[in-house]
């Protein structure tokens, strides 16, 4: 009985398998933007934070709305803020004498991508 190569040892199916893994590799975003998903899913793995992101998609707030709509103490929703600031899933700006925080535009579209699939998901329960 006659053993099994690797495909990539056949030097036809070598090219072709190099082709397809080439278009793939192409397709595959760099790693500048791999590095920058990664930060944003980071920031956004923890349910409080991904909850503040989806409120910070409605509109800015300051953290006292942010306390008041998660019921969470103002220390630790400032701790969870600033993970957020220094991922730059979000931004801050001084209005008044209040820091507001607002979502970035390079975590929407991450964000959107999570509430589809949790839309798709609850759907087919």
């Amino acid at each position: 009985m006659k053993s099994q190569r690797c495909c990539a040892s056949d030097p036809l199916i070598k090219i072709e398998l190099e082709e397809e893994l080439k278009k793939q590799l192409e397709e595959t975003p760099d790693e500048e933007s791999l590095r920058n998903i990664s930060r944003i899913l980071y920031s956004l793995s923890h349910p409080l934070r991904l909850k503040i992101a989806f409120l910070l998609m409605k509109s800015d707030h300051c953290v006292c709305e942010l306390v008041m709509q998660t019921n969470m103490k103002q220390n630790l929703m400032s701790h969870h803020l600033a993970i957020m600031k220094k991922s730059g899933v979000v931004d801050s700006y001084m209005k008044s004498k209040w820091k507001f925080y607002r979502i970035n535009e390079s975590a929407v579209c991450v964000l959107n991508g999570i509430q589809s699939n949790i839309k798709k998901h609850m759907n087919s329960l």
